[in-house]
Order: structure tokens, then sequence, then C-alpha cells
């Protein structure tokens, strides 16, 4: 049976843990896209880049104003405004609305902005990465929103869908010369590691939310190399970038 004193220091703990994930995703966001995005022109570029069109500006303050809501919500449950955390929750329902079919239309336009992806790699084959990804990301975040009331999962999949966000910011983000290319795409597998190890710490167990929502990013993560250049993922993508004219 749980003592009184490990049932307080429990949520507090957690609120940490939870509130340094947040920061931590924060900052890598910002790392990611400092150069191309929020300090363009201060710092080195480390390739060119293509002009910011209306779609990426609006993308990248969309997103941006996300991860910051994200990080203050995360404040806010950490420093017992939960009333205000519900509140803002409406806020955030907005911006998913606005977010999910921004981030369709910036892939599909991607795929004419060369240096938006990796060096050799053809416009509607990259497409799998962000168009795929569209799902997931927004998936976890709806069921979060939809397990609002059960604290224990709605935090995870909160998190699991951010760190989900971070796969765009790590590959801009030059990797370390020991790592192999092969396994660059894999480096957001690595911050979903540190709520395995937590799970483990304080409930003794994997959470099933931890468990599912992070097969579902690595399932997906996986996946997209073997169909980005089969003929029937080739035939979509270019349906579906020519919508965008």
């Amino acid at each position: 049976m749980t003592s009184p004193e490990a049932a307080t220091v429990r949520p507090v703990r957690d609120r940490v843990f939870f509130t340094s994930m947040a920061a931590i995703v924060l900052v890598v966001i910002f790392i990611g896209f400092a150069p191309s995005y929020y300090l363009r022109g201060i710092l080195p570029a480390p390739h060119p880049y293509e002009a910011i069109s209306p779609v990426v500006m609006a993308h990248g303050l969309v997103f941006s104003a996300w991860v910051i809501l994200f990080a203050i919500q995360a404040s806010l449950v950490a420093t017992n405004r939960v009333a205000v955390h519900r509140r803002l929750g409406t806020v955030g329902m907005v911006l998913i609305a606005i977010m999910i079919p921004l981030a369709v239309v910036t892939a599909l336009q991607g795929v004419d902005r060369p240096f938006s992806r990796p060096p050799g790699i053809p416009g509607l084959t990259w497409l799998a990465v962000p168009l795929l990804d569209v799902p997931v990301f927004g998936g976890l975040i709806v069921a979060a929103l939809a397990f609002r009331r059960t604290p224990a999962i709605h935090k995870r999949l909160m998190l699991i869908a951010m760190i989900d966000l971070l796969q765009p910011a790590l590959g801009r983000i030059p990797d370390p010369a020991w790592l192999p290319m092969a396994l660059s795409p894999l480096q957001t597998l690595v911050f979903l590691l540190p709520l395995f190890v937590w799970d483990l710490f304080t409930l003794k167990r994997i959470h099933p939310a931890t468990l599912w929502g992070s097969v579902v990013i690595a399932a997906v993560m996986f996946t997209v190399p073997l169909i980005w250049t089969s003929p029937a993922w080739l035939a979509f993508a270019g349906w579906a970038h020519g919508l965008t004219g």
C-alpha cells in the first residue's frame, strides 16, 4: 500500500520530470530551427536556404506558438494552476485545428524546396517523411486531449507527441562525426528513453501510454524508408503534390 508521503512525493517528482522534458523539447526545437528560422541571418547557415514563403512563415509561427504553449502548460501543472491549464487547453485545440492542415500544405510545398530535405533524396520520396508523420502527431495529440481527465495518460501522450515533433529540428542539427548517417533519423527515439526510465523508476512498469505511443512513432519511422520509393507511394505523392498547383 502506498504511504501518504509517497503519494505526495510522486506528483512532485512527476511535475519536475515532465516540466524538465518540456524545457528540453523547447530548447532542441529552438537550436534546430535557429539558423533557418529564429535567428536566420544572424547565425551562419550550414547550407543555402530558400526564401521563407508565407506558408512556411505561418507554419513556423503556429508551431512555435504550440511549443511555447506546451511548455507553459507543463509549468502550470507543475505549479498547481490546473484551472488555468485547462482554460488554456482551448487555445491548444484551436492551434491543433490550424496546425494539421497547415503542416500538410507545408509538406506538399516542400517538394519544390530542395534545401528543406537531405541532399540526394527526391522531393516526392522525402514527402513520405512529413506527410506520414502528420497523422502520427495529430493522432497522439487528439488521443491526449481525449484523455485529458486522466492525467497519467494525457501527459505521456502529450510528451510523446512533442518528442515526435523533434524530428525536423533534429534533422537540422549536424550529426556527431561518429554517428552513421543511416542511424541519424533514430535520434528522436533516444528522447523517448527518459520516459521509459521514469516509468520504471516511479511505476515499476512501462505505462501503456508510453509503450503504445512510442510504438506508433517507431513503426512509422521504420516503415517510411520501406515505401518511399515504391511506385504506389510516388504515384500518390505526385497526385497530392499536384493539388497545390
